[in-house]
């Protein structure tokens, strides 16, 4: 049995057996065979883009389950330079604490020896001083002003006696209530005993 195909169908594709001859009439059995490798065609068009969308998928799941490994393994990195860097730092810190506390005791010290010597210095030339001060003669006229004014003799016509010693001068002033006594070396002994307490 044979049917004739209309103009439309000249432009499907054939799929079956290629007879040779010229006319444009197919057997049914042909027709039937066409239209099964065009169903199997299709279907098999159909499963390829099924596939196509799977493999899509599962690129796209693959490439974002990548993305998230990368990420958390940037972030581990980061985190693992973080903490080594704020670790170095502290050992920094904890190494230029410990420095400038010795440095500061080192400096410390010698301030304090210094300052010792310094004292030392003071004092030894303060007590040179002192021993010569027993004879000033400045200082003996200011004491014997401090004795006309300890017994109010503004005019200063109380006399007052001065006697020469070793090491100072002792001056002596009275009235008829009182009489009193000024030692320039007790005066001296008593400044370095003071100087010597600093």
């Amino acid at each position: 049995m044979y049917i004739e195909l209309r103009k439309s169908d000249y432009e499907i594709p054939r799929l079956g057996f290629k007879s040779n001859r010229s006319s444009n009439v197919v057997k049914k059995s042909e027709l039937v065979m066409y239209q099964e490798s065009r169903a199997l065609l299709m279907a098999m068009e159909d499963k390829v883009n099924e596939y196509q969308r799977l493999l899509e998928n599962q690129i796209l799941e693959l490439i974002e389950e990548k993305e998230r490994e990368l990420n958390e393994s940037i972030s581990k990195e980061y985190k693992k330079i973080a903490d080594e860097w704020v670790e170095q730092q502290m050992d920094w810190f904890f190494s230029a604490e410990q420095i400038l506390s010795e440095k500061l005791i080192g400096i410390e010290r010698m301030v304090s020896e210094i300052k010792n010597e310094l004292k030392t210095q003071i004092a030894l030339a303060v007590s040179s001083r002192l021993t010569k001060l027993s004879q000033s003669e400045n200082l003996i006229n200011h004491l014997i002003d401090v004795l006309h004014a300890e017994l109010e003799d503004e005019a200063k016509t109380l006399k007052i006696q001065r006697q020469e010693m070793a090491d100072g001068v002792a001056l002596t002033i009275e009235n008829s209530d009182s009489v009193v006594s000024i030692n320039t070396q007790k005066i001296v002994e008593e400044l370095r005993g003071v100087l010597e307490s600093i």
